[in-house]
Order: structure tokens, then C-alpha cells, then sequence
């Protein structure tokens, strides 16, 4: 019994040292240099729930940005004070992932660099070919509230798209793109 226990734990903890090897954690810049938002556990944990329980989560969907493809990226979702984003590393690139499979990769980021200190998030390959990324980071709330994985605010009257409130907190991504990354140190 004892045997088995022992056998248990030490497959859990080296399932979390491979999950945590591929993971690249986020590093905050040195001041005066542009700051990263920390972000919450659990603000992560419902915007990760929640990209579980989307239609047909165990189905493999192929993931690209080109036009055919099953669902484009980049894709962006934001709970509370985390941002996850998905995107490929090449327009050319294309795998075929399930959204249970972007969830559980965004879970291992969230445990390794959200749930510890500096809070920051960090980014992971998934799929199988490992050219599309899951990456989580911090940013200030919008308007003090919540918002969800359905952006509800993008239609309110006279309020800009949630594209465009990201843009204003959280500034241009890497050069030639329009994603988030932009003056970020990477892992």
C-alpha cells in the first residue's frame, strides 16, 4: 500500500517537472522599463474552465491562421486580470488541437507561473507539431468588471471592441504583428 502511494506521488511529481520544463514563465523588466500586470490564479483557472467546456472540446480542430482553416488564430480570451492568447509561430503553420488540449497546457502555465510568484503568466507549445503557443499574462481589469470569455462589452453603444481595449492596456505585439507580445521579455 505504502509502495503504491510512493509510486503515485512520484508520477505526479514528474508529470509537473515535464509539464513545467516546456513552460516559459514570464520575467518582469527591470524598472524603468515597461512593467508587466501580474494576474490571479483563479481568474486564469475560469477563463481556462471555460475553454474546456467550449462545443466539442475533445475534438481535434485544425488550427491555423489561413483562411481554410478550421479556427484561425490569433485567438484572445480574457477573464478578470488574464489574458490568454493562442496563435501559431508562422502564418504557414497549421496543427490539429482540441480545445481540452489548449486548456490543460494553459492549466500547466497557470500552475507553474500564476499560482507562484512573480505572477506574471508565461507561454508553452501545444499539439502535436508544437507550433501553435498558449500564453497567459496580466492585465488591468477593464473598467473594474469582469470580462468574460464572451466579451460582453464589445457591443455596448459607443465603447470600443475588446481587440481595441487590449491594444490601449497592453500596447502593440512584436514587430509586423498586431498581438500582444510587444517590449515583453520572453522566458
Amino acid at each position: 500500500m505504502i509502495s503504491i502511494l510512493l509510486l503515485v506521488l512520484v508520477a505526479v511529481n514528474w508529470a509537473g517537472a515535464v509539464g513545467e520544463a516546456r513552460v516559459g514563465c514570464w520575467k518582469q523588466n527591470p524598472s524603468p522599463g515597461r512593467q508587466h500586470f501580474t494576474t490571479i490564479y483563479k481568474h486564469c483557472y475560469e477563463g481556462i474552465k471555460d475553454l474546456a467546456k467550449l462545443d466539442k472540446a475533445y475534438a481535434p480542430i485544425l488550427f491555423s491562421r489561413k483562411p481554410d482553416a478550421g479556427y484561425r488564430v490569433p485567438e484572445r480570451w480574457v477573464t478578470g486580470t488574464c489574458y490568454i492568447h493562442i496563435d501559431m509561430h508562422s502564418n504557414d503553420d497549421e496543427d490539429y488541437v482540441s480545445f481540452h488540449e489548449i486548456a490543460v497546457e494553459a492549466g500547466v502555465i497557470n500552475a507553474a507561473c500564476v499560482a507562484r510568484p512573480p505572477h506574471l503568466g508565461g507561454t508553452s507549445p501545444v499539439g502535436p507539431k508544437r507550433v501553435m503557443n498558449v500564453t497567459i499574462f496580466g492585465v488591468r481589469p477593464l473598467q473594474g468588471k469582469v470580462l468574460g470569455l464572451n466579451g460582453k462589452y464589445d457591443n455596448l453603444p459607443g465603447s470600443p471592441g475588446r481587440a481595441e481595449l487590449m491594444r490601449r492596456e497592453i500596447g502593440p505585439g512584436p514587430a509586423g504583428d498586431s498581438g500582444p507580445l510587444a517590449g515583453w521579455s520572453q522566458p
